[in-house]
């Protein structure tokens, strides 16, 4: 958490130069954390006013959606009370990127095979899916 408040702070350069902090996108707000942009610190104290948590990893709309038609029982045998599809997707591929082991192209864990991109900032869980290959 920063003490900067960010009322009334207009950005100084980069693709929004000109905008008030309040109006710029949380993707761009959390790019500018990641790459250590020359405002990173204003981005910072905006995603903190705005109550925005900084990921360690995305999750696709299509890797919500292959998850639901693919993996649902998974869901259900090791799902935490309360957990949501996407918050348990988010744990998995969390799960994943620290235990998982290589396979394929793709990241076998738990029953799924993950693919991840990690080209960007941090990495994005594309898809999964079963891993019918899997002999655990």
């Amino acid at each position: 958490m920063t003490d900067i408040n960010t009322h009334g702070y207009t950005m100084k350069n980069g693709r929004h130069a000109g905008l008030l902090i309040t109006r710029v996108p949380i993707s761009y707000l959390k790019w500018m954390v990641c790459s250590k942009h020359s405002e990173a610190r204003y981005a910072q104290a905006e995603l903190d006013r705005r109550g925005t948590v900084t990921p360690d990893l995305d999750v696709s709309g299509h890797a919500v959606d292959r998850a639901s038609l693919n993996c649902l029982d998974l869901w259900r045998k090791t799902r935490n009370q309360d957990e949501g599809l996407h918050a348990w997707l988010i744990r998995m591929s969390q799960d994943a990127l620290a235990n998982g082991k290589p396979k394929r192209g793709k990241t076998a864990h738990a029953g799924m095979l993950f693919a991840f991109e990690r080209d960007g900032v941090w990495p994005v869980l594309k898809t999964v899916m079963r891993d019918t290959h899997d002999s655990a």
